[in-house]
């Protein structure tokens, strides 16, 4: 029989798994995108159009963090949850049943950029709340294993997304893709909600949530609570998440832009190294994340901001070596180095803070960041390259971005082992 944290950790990975799988496949099919919604004489100005889209949704995650925090922290963990992946699975479906700039001109333009925003505002109250259930209902001596269990989707997620890329790329031709192999891709994701809306109805809510409503504990404004009594910590949450996400959505998103747009892989070449990389990543965050209930969170955390800022610019001159092995090789190493410290410093986001603000703090600390710093990423990168000529250019934000983690890892106090039922 499944234990319940099991049930609780796979049900929190359907959502973070869709978050990863939405922004690859954005990435992946940022030049399809590009043409179809956003045509312009010159590629690169339509992929910057289409990356400032990707941007828009961002803004909503936010505003989803701060809408879903909210309730999470008064009605409950487990609903809440329910209804964002609900409002994700139906973002997928519209996006993958929208018109064409062909069909309807401009009209096709806004409503893939409303659509995003829209996927953003739910994604607002996905990692906050699948992260603090799972860490709510793991033992102290385990809590980053599991909640790097429920991380390990940062992998998985991208890895199907890439895998059917990949299928995809082999069975159809580019017209065939442009014209309905796209449109799968989305509703697949769709499917995927589904199937975690009846996951999440199956699991439990929080024992530690629950004492505190049968109790009438909780916060009446658990924003206001948290940014009163805890501003310090919010500060300090938000650096945590600054660096992991440049990192990410640069090795990620712009990635699979960068390696068919700068580079000139084919999308088949493309996928099949991303999805070698994301492999690396879902299989060792639960790996590091057992290692940091042993050894602490915070040396895990300052290996990834080390290895990352010492790896950045290799990684982007290796992809430019154009050689297959080398660029497989070169993600390998970006995703283990990210794959450190997944598991910890999500579990050290949760110990941080009380019951009563846990899920507004840690969804208002990731998504604020992942929305400044992750759906602006791409565009940047771009907009950097496009700017200097130069193809190495987008390290520069890379490191910064990791720079800035790397002191909030130093200053922050070690948390391994501690009773978040307060």
């Amino acid at each position: 029989m499944v234990s319940e944290i099991t049930k609780v950790s796979l049900a929190s990975a359907f959502g973070i798994s869709l978050e990863f799988y939405d922004f690859l496949i954005y990435g992946f099919l940022s030049g399809t995108i590009a043409s179809l919604f956003f045509p312009s004489q010159n590629a690169l100005v339509s992929l910057l159009y289409t990356f400032a889209a990707f941007a828009t949704g961002f803004v909503g995650r936010p505003i989803g963090a701060i809408l879903f925090g909210h309730l999470g922290d008064r009605i409950g963990r487990k609903y809440t949850l329910v209804f964002t992946i609900t409002l994700m699975a139906l973002a997928f479906l519209l996006t993958g049943l929208l018109p064409t700039y062909a069909q309807v001109g401009v009209l096709a333009s806004i409503l893939i950029t409303v659509l995003r925003f829209l996927q953003g505002v739910s994604l607002g109250g996905e990692f906050g709340g699948g992260i603090v259930l799972t860490a709510e209902v793991s033992p102290p001596e385990k809590r980053a294993f599991y909640v790097g269990v429920a991380q390990s989707a940062q992998g998985f997620g991208p890895l199907l997304a890439t895998g059917l890329i990949y299928i995809f790329g082999s069975i159809m031709s580019q017209d065939t893709f442009n014209s309905i192999g796209w449109r799968i891709l989305f509703i697949i994701g769709a499917i995927i909600g589904v199937i975690g809306i009846i996951i999440r109805l199956k699991i439990s809510e929080s024992y530690i949530f629950k004492k505190y409503k049968d109790q009438n504990m909780v916060a009446r404004i658990p924003l206001a609570e948290a940014f009163e009594r805890y501003t310090r910590k919010i500060l300090l949450g938000l650096a945590f998440v600054i660096g992991g996400t440049t990192i990410t959505y640069a090795t990620g998103v712009f990635a699979s832009s960068y390696l068919q747009n700068i580079v000139k892989f084919t999308s088949i070449q493309a996928s099949l190294i991303l999805s070698i990389g994301y492999i690396t990543l879902g299989i060792f965050i639960p790996i590091f994340g057992y290692l940091g209930d042993k050894i602490g969170r915070k040396p895990l955390m300052l290996a990834t901001a080390i290895g990352s800022i010492a790896f950045v610019f290799p990684y982007f001159y290796l992809l430019n070596t154009r050689s297959f092995a080398v660029a497989v090789m070169a993600q390998v190493i970006a995703q283990l180095i990210q794959s450190f410290y997944a598991g910890s410093y999500a579990a050290m986001l949760t110990e941080m803070f009380p019951t009563k603000v846990r899920y507004t703090a840690v969804s208002f600390d990731y998504h604020t960041a992942v929305a400044a710093f992750g759906g602006t990423t791409p565009f940047i990168a771009t907009f950097l390259i496009y700017e200097t000529g130069y193809n190495l250019s987008p390290v520069f934000w890379g490191i910064a971005g990791m720079t800035v983690s790397l002191i909030a890892f130093i200053i922050a106090k070690e948390t391994r082992g501690a009773s978040i039922s307060y």
